[in-house]
């Protein structure tokens, strides 16, 4: 049984390689095996490497110089998403960690969530109000909203509450600090973003490297003349045999 698929495998290989070569010696048999024709066939194989040695040597250089000018592309919107995503980060900056929690209101990096309700904690203001059977503790939001977290005396000290309030107030104090000098970096950030748009330096370099290419090639004979020498060839096989190969 394996003799018998080798025996298969190989009568395919030698059916393929008799029709690639008629294929690629029109004409019949004798122009395609004959060693009377080796001559001819040598004559438009060289013709063919020629002209097909010049066409892919073209076709890299152009297709090479291309890669390039997409890979400054690339290089550059990466390098403008970054800053883009610096200066989303500086505006809106994440809540960050939890710190520290108490009662309903857990104290994050750079925001406070009451009761679930995430608020920036930049421009609070905290205020402790003791009332017979609560602490209140007063968050002011810069635009004047105010919530209230109450926490029962029978659960809470009041100690407790007014050390929690002093840690809300540095925290605060801290973030608003963060947040100017957010605001410095913003500035910076934004003349850094409007350069990179301007910056098409590299990707302009490519683009004329591209226009170098295609018109140095346009000027090279060496490509005209080869493909010239092919279709005389190719004239010359036609006159031999009737058929005119690719």
């Amino acid at each position: 049984m394996d003799l018998i698929r080798l025996l298969v495998v190989l009568a395919v290989a030698a059916a393929a390689c008799t029709g690639w070569r008629l294929f690629r010696y029109p004409g019949g048999w004798a122009y395609a095996f004959s060693r009377s024709h080796a001559a001819d066939r040598a004559d438009l194989d060289q013709a063919r490497h020629r002209a097909g040695e010049l066409d892919r040597a073209s076709k890299k250089e152009r297709k090479e110089a291309r890669r390039q000018l997409e890979r400054e592309r690339q290089r550059h919107h990466q390098r403008l998403r970054a800053i883009e995503q610096r200066i989303d980060r500086l505006r809106e900056p994440p809540r960050g960690t939890a710190v520290t929690s108490f009662g309903g209101l857990t104290l994050h990096a750079h925001s406070v969530t009451v009761d679930g309700r995430e608020i920036p904690l930049a421009g609070l203001k905290f205020r402790v109000e003791h009332t017979k059977h609560h602490h209140a503790l007063h968050v002011t939001q810069p635009g004047g909203r105010v919530r209230v977290q109450r926490y029962p005396r029978a659960d809470h000290d009041e100690d407790a509450v007014r050390r929690f309030a002093v840690l809300l107030e540095d925290a605060a104090a801290d973030e608003n600090a963060f947040r100017l000098r957010c605001d410095a970096q913003l500035a910076e950030a934004a003349e850094e973003l409007a350069r990179a748009q301007g910056d098409t330096r590299a990707q302009d370099e490519a683009r004329a490297r591209i226009t170098e290419i295609e018109q140095r090639q346009a000027r090279d004979t060496r490509r005209h003349t080869a493909q010239k020498e092919l279709d005389a060839a190719r004239d010359r096989w036609h006159d031999l045999t009737g058929r005119r190969p690719r």
